[in-house]
């Protein structure tokens, strides 16, 4: 089963196809979700980030599973624990935002469980360990970070590499472009988190 958790703000949920996936609002993004028309098979958090009649309002709408606030996890973390059939994990917001530790507490889950990609209006991140080829869409850069040292080889961009050892404290392969119809990433050894992001405006 494919699930999506949503977040989080900066996403226009009408771009997004919610059909036949088990849709997760976590915390404030449950309110987000219900306000946007999407309706949601479970809600989960502390609710931190909402008031009493937010909460009230979803729990009017939906299953709410209500979590302590003195937990040994993040909402988003617990959320994922929901998933453990799951063929895919799309999470939806929790890409920017004022509170970048949780950003980077969500990409540590995401190397924990490569099932998970995060999506929002300008960046699209997921990780990957074999070769693989990406079309060419409105997201203009894309990036590629070692999270184990790689041998990595790219066909059909801007920058191309031929067998070049990425290691996970090189920067070079950041903010590359596809020039062809498809780039080719071709993984002989280790992992990589991959960013496509579209173009400042």
């Amino acid at each position: 089963m494919e699930y999506v958790l949503i977040i989080g703000h900066d996403m226009d949920f009408s771009k997004f196809n919610f059909t036949n996936k088990y849709v997760i609002g976590v915390d404030e993004g449950a309110y987000i979700a219900l306000q946007n028309g999407i309706n949601l098979d479970v809600a989960i958090g502390d609710f931190d980030s909402v008031d009493a009649k937010r909460l009230a309002y979803i729990k009017s709408k939906t299953q709410v599973i209500e979590l302590s606030p003195m937990k040994n996890d993040t909402d988003t973390g617990a959320a994922l624990k929901l998933c453990k059939d799951a063929t895919k994990i799309i999470i939806l917001g929790g890409i920017q935002g004022k509170r970048i530790e949780h950003f980077i507490a969500n990409l540590l889950l995401m190397e924990l469980n490569p099932k998970i990609e995060m999506l929002d209006n300008n960046s699209h991140m997921y990780i990957m360990d074999s070769s693989f080829s990406i079309r060419k869409t409105d997201y203009k850069f894309i990036s590629f970070f070692a999270l184990t040292n790689t041998i990595l080889t790219l066909e059909g961009f801007q920058y191309p590499l031929t067998n070049y050892n990425l290691k996970n404290t090189d920067p070079l392969t950041i903010s590359n472009e596809i020039i062809a119809d498809r780039g080719i990433v071709t993984i002989k050894d280790g992992r990589i988190l991959v960013i496509q992001s579209k173009e400042d405006k």
